[in-house]
C-alpha cells in the first residue's frame, strides 16, 4: 500500500474548501444597463436600469439570494430623483438593514434629502 503524502492531502483539502456554490449574488444585466445609462444618461436608459433594478430584486428574492449591496439604494435614489420620496426612503431603509456597514452613507443620503425638502 503506497502512503499519501501529507501536503497533498492537505492541498487537496484547500481547495475542496475553499469551492463556492457559484455566485452569491444575482446581478443579471447591472453591468451593461449601468454603462449604457452613464454613457448615454437620458430617460429611456434610465428607465431601462430601472427594470434591471426591479428584476435583479424580484429574482434575488425568487432565487432566495441576498439582494445585492447597493441595489436597493440606487433604486431609492432613482425614485428620489422621480420624487417619489416615502418609495425612496423605504428602499433606504431596506439597504440599511440588509447591509448595516452602509448605515452612515443611507443616514447622509437621508439628511440631505430632508436639507433639499426644506429649500
Amino acid at each position: 500500500m503506497t502512503k499519501i503524502p501529507a501536503t497533498l492531502i492537505l492541498s487537496f483539502l484547500l481547495i475542496v474548501g475553499c469551492a463556492t456554490k457559484g455566485p452569491i449574488y444575482y446581478w443579471d444585466g447591472y453591468s451593461n444597463s449601468l454603462y449604457k445609462c452613464k454613457k448615454a444618461p437620458d430617460r429611456e436608459h434610465l428607465e431601462k436600469h430601472k427594470v434591471v433594478l426591479t428584476n435583479i430584486i424580484a429574482e434575488s428574492e425568487k432565487r432566495k439570494k441576498r439582494v445585492p449591496p447597493g441595489i436597493y439604494c440606487e433604486y431609492g435614489y432613482i425614485l428620489l430623483q422621480e420624487g417619489k420620496t416615502e418609495r425612496a426612503l423605504y428602499y433606504f431603509d431596506l439597504e440599511e438593514e440588509n447591509y448595516p456597514e452602509s448605515k452612515v452613507f443611507v443616514e447622509r443620503l437621508k439628511v440631505k434629502l430632508i436639507k433639499d425638502q426644506e429649500k
